[in-house]
């Protein structure tokens, strides 16, 4: 403890449950321990007798402050540790707090504890000033959530955790206190613990009331105010406002990004929905936020409670039941893997686990390896010489019989891809899980050639046409079906499989086709009488290719020093992901381009590198350039630009920049924009 004497302090009330397992806990890592009584009617202080002889008297006038300071007066020690009588600290911060360096500390936050699972693992943690120097005189201030003021100290951030073992409901006591104190006191701290009292009563009305207030005033503590966002989007959720909470949830992100609470609730608002209506589309839109959940990493500087299930479990296993109903059982059982990192004795999981590994033992013993056949799916009657001819629906043409969206073929064996007008006659989210379903089962470089209605221009050629028909041009009555399909049975099949139920635009489909890992070489349009396979029909074919058959070497032009933290984000981890995907992929210097294919630069700008660019460009090289900060105008930067066939910026608003320079630019952003 580097020769420093610590005072444990307790004010306490009628803690016989409690005060023995926290005296207890502390007795070995403290030179003193004091305590003042509030009047205690139980069998407390003969408990605390067993502990110390420090104990003083103090009549409760609903002050917590007034009750702290006088207990502070009381200590002599050079440190002061303030508990309840109802905390506690395990044994490994015990061996933390005795090796605690106080050097050059006036205070100390500690994370509190104030809640556990049924499991007993942390549910809710907040930080507290809970080391204080005592010379320093420091007094606590407001009558309840009580708290010393940290302007011009010097804090030490520990790990040593305190736990809060409730026994008793304090909420009432709070409520009360709370209301007699705000007219006299309308401090923006005692607004917002109002609001949060209110809320916890279920007076929702009276806590979006106090709220309000709270955000009305001038220098309200930063912290509170995301939280104070967060607390409002969830009341105004249970009153059936879904855009207010919405407005508000979005608005806490803004002001700090770094805690998952929002993104978890925003997921669980997508969750709901999808329960309650059975829409698949509803489960991907839950997906993305809980992902954001388990990549967050709350810095310790953050001082607001929190939960930390909503960083770990908890999003995870709403992944499960998000991808196990979207039929992604491979995803599931990942996230349901990671559940059990978190929580490796947690029964649900437990249970998911056998579930989800024997629906993948089932899928996996039943795929063929493809051998690199050509499939044609979906296809009817229009058969292709070559390819297995595949449609959900048996047929004398028919070679097999199995969906667009679950294809019995081993990962990587198919060679090439054609579907002609059979996607749109599924929903959105079956579309998607087809192309990602393609992209499993083809060979890298494997090719789909996809046809279908371009809804765009369906949807542009059914507002162009007359209602009445005449020789020339089509009705409308005749475009409506190009958009929503004959709806009538063409060759035996039920009617409904004329039913188109999605469409997509040619900006559209190319977006889905690449998040979900294709490139795409061509979206173009086609069709109109005559021209099969359009049928009259506005369409769009759609050329794209599973990467990795090309075999690019790709070559990243390293910095010297490595220190950049652009450099470990975009070049490092972009690397890995280029290399799982069957590129060539590696970081290299420029006496090494001539065996690279695209050379990426970016991290130095000088006459030596723009030479180099010119030699590679008179070499036939391609050069990208990965601009991950806003440097236009610097020496060198702007000629670099007009070098390179292609511009990656980090931002939308770097894109704006670069563009009147080279206009060829794509965004990988490294950062949320506002």
């Amino acid at each position: 403890m580097a020769n420093q004497t610590i005072s444990l302090v307790l004010i306490v009330r009628d803690v016989e449950k409690t005060i023995d397992k926290c005296l207890q806990s502390f007795q070995s890592c403290v030179d003193e321990i004091v305590i003042v009584d509030t009047g205690s009617i139980d069998n407390t202080l003969e408990i605390i007798k067993r502990y110390t002889d420090k104990i003083y008297h103090f009549e409760w006038i609903d002050d917590f402050s007034a009750a702290r300071n006088f207990s502070f007066e009381k200590c002599t020690k050079d440190y002061l540790l303030w508990c309840d009588g109802d905390d506690y600290i395990l044994p490994a911060d015990v061996e933390k707090l005795k090796n605690y360096d106080f050097e050059d500390k006036d205070i100390i936050i500690c994370p509190y504890v104030y809640a556990h699972d049924k499991y007993g693992n942390d549910e809710l943690i907040t930080a507290r000033e809970r080391i204080i120097k005592r010379s320093l005189n420091l007094k606590w201030q407001e009558e309840i959530h009580e708290y010393i003021p940290l302007n011009g100290l010097k804090m030490g951030i520990s790990d040593i955790k305190i736990h809060h073992n409730k026994q008793y409901g304090t909420s009432e006591r709070n409520l009360t206190i709370l209301e007699r104190i705000i007219e006299k006191n309308p401090s923006s701290r005692n607004l917002y613990y109002l609001a949060k009292e209110y809320t916890d009563f279920g007076r929702h009305d009276e806590a979006i009331e106090y709220f309000h207030k709270f955000l009305d005033c001038e220098g309200a503590f930063w912290e509170n105010v995301y939280q104070a966002h967060t607390a409002l989007a969830n009341c105004f959720l249970i009153k059936g406002d879904e855009k207010k909470f919405k407005e508000h949830i979005l608005e806490s992100i803004k002001i700090e990004d770094r805690q998952a609470e929002p993104f978890y609730y925003m997921g669980l608002y997508y969750l709901n929905k999808g329960l309650e209506n059975n829409y698949m589309s509803f489960y991907s839109r839950a997906i993305p936020w809980f992902e954001t959940c388990l990549n967050i990493r709350r810095p310790p500087e953050l001082f607001a409670s929190y939960r930390p299930k909503f960083y770990t479990w908890a999003p995870a296993i709403n992944l499960v039941l998000c991808y196990n109903t979207l039929g992604e059982i491979q995803k599931a059982y990942d996230y349901n893997n990671k559940v059990l990192e978190y929580r490796p004795n947690y029964p649900e999981a437990l249970k998911n686990k056998k579930i989800l590994q024997d629906a993948l033992n089932r899928k996996k013993s039943n795929l063929k390896d493809g051998k690199g056949k050509k499939l044609n799916l979906g296809c009817g009657g229009k058969t292709l010489e070559g390819y297995v001819n595949v449609d959900l629906f048996h047929g004398s043409k028919i070679d097999e019989v199995f969906d667009l969206d679950d294809i019995p073929y081993k990962d990587n064996t198919i060679s090439k891809i054609y579907s002609e007008h059979a996607l749109e006659h599924v929903s959105f989210n079956r579309a998607e899980k087809a192309i990602r379903e393609w992209f499993r089962v083809l060979k890298p470089g494997g090719e789909v050639e996809l046809y279908m209605p371009d809804f765009e221009e369906c949807c542009r050629s059914y507002l162009n046409a007359p209602l009445e028909s005449n020789y020339f041009m089509k009705t409308r009555a005749w475009f409506k079906l190009t958009i929503y399909g004959v709806q009538e049975s063409q060759g035996g099949e039920p009617d409904d499989a004329q039913i188109h139920k999605c469409g997509f635009s040619k900006e559209e489909i190319r977006i889905v086709m690449e998040r979900n890992g294709f490139i795409v070489d061509s979206v173009e349009n086609y069709g109109g009488l005559g021209q099969k396979p359009s049928y009259g029909t506005p369409s769009m074919a759609i050329i794209a290719r599973k990467p990795g058959g090309l075999k690019l070497k790709i070559g990243w032009i390293s910095t010297e020093n490595w220190i950049a933290a652009q450099t470990r984000i975009r070049v490092l981890n972009v690397n890995k992901w280029l290399q799982e995907q069957g590129y060539d992929s590696s970081i290299i210097n420029f006496q090494e381009t001539p065996d690279y294919d695209v050379i990426i630069v970016g991290k130095k700008f000088n006459q030596e590198v723009y030479d180099n660019i010119k030699k590679l460009k008179e070499q036939g090289k391609i050069v990208y350039c990965d601009l991950c900060e806003d440097l236009i105008g610097w020496p060198f930067v702007n000629e670099i630009l007009e070098l390179c066939d292609k511009v990656i910026c980090c931002s939308s608003a770097l894109e704006e920049k670069v563009r009147p320079i080279n206009s060829n630019t794509c965004i990988i952003e490294d950062a949320w924009e506002v």
